[in-house]
């Protein structure tokens, strides 16, 4: 799996009927993520899970400094340095390991051990890997 090296652990807590979102503890932060492996199996507890923000673009900040806020439900604001780069997405380290899908152009010499800020949208993509004791396997699990 490409991105497989940059998932996070992370607590996963009971769905809220109803939502279309999971909530999930990564480090001190709670995030709301739109699940995108398959959200009728999610059950809580221990997982792994590749967190990937949306954006309309990325900047490269006046004063870089590695920090995450939440901003809404579902939503972000990060800055951190660049791990790796692919074509429209830019790994970020900002606390934690971020897939930053993006819908403009990078910038064209944005490269590993640069920094990067961004805002999200709504909603903040999940891919969950794997569950204490138990591998979910999905067809197209290996195109994540």
């Amino acid at each position: 799996m490409r991105w497989r090296g940059y998932a996070n652990r992370a607590t996963l807590y009971s769905h809220i009927e109803g939502s279309p979102l999971l909530e999930c503890a990564i480090n001190n932060y709670i995030l709301n993520v739109f699940e995108r492996t398959n959200p009728y199996i999610s059950t809580p507890g221990d997982i792994e899970i590749i967190v990937n923000p949306l954006a309309e673009q990325v900047t490269k900040p006046e004063e870089p400094s590695k920090h995450l806020e939440l901003t809404g439900i579902s939503q972000m604001h990060a800055c951190g340095l660049v791990l790796f780069r692919s074509d429209n997405t830019v790994v970020i380290d900002a606390g934690l390991p971020l897939v930053v899908s993006v819908f403009a152009s990078l910038p064209d010499d944005a490269a590993a051990g640069d920094w990067l800020e961004f805002t999200s949208l709504a909603p903040i993509h999940g891919f969950i890997l794997t569950r204490t004791n138990k591998r979910i396997a999905q067809a197209g699990d290996d195109d994540i």
